[in-house]
């Protein structure tokens, strides 16, 4: 499977959250949320602002266009 890059684990670690709390913040799956860090899932559109809101972040920030 073809990763896609983005700045999800750079954003999460910098704040200093496990991936659990921040999942449990987000109302999200831990496993989801790895597969959103690790560019293996892409979140859709309105998930995407949600994690932007969350870590005060730009969507473009978070998700790079190459």
């Amino acid at each position: 499977m073809l990763k896609k890059p983005n700045n999800l684990l750079e954003a999460r670690k910098s704040t200093g959250l496990s991936r659990t709390r921040a999942a449990e913040d987000l109302q999200l799956d831990p496993k989801t949320l790895y597969r959103y860090e690790n560019g293996t899932q892409c979140p859709n559109v309105y998930t995407a602002m949600r994690l932007s809101d969350y870590y005060q972040r730009s969507v473009k920030e978070l998700f790079p266009m190459e």
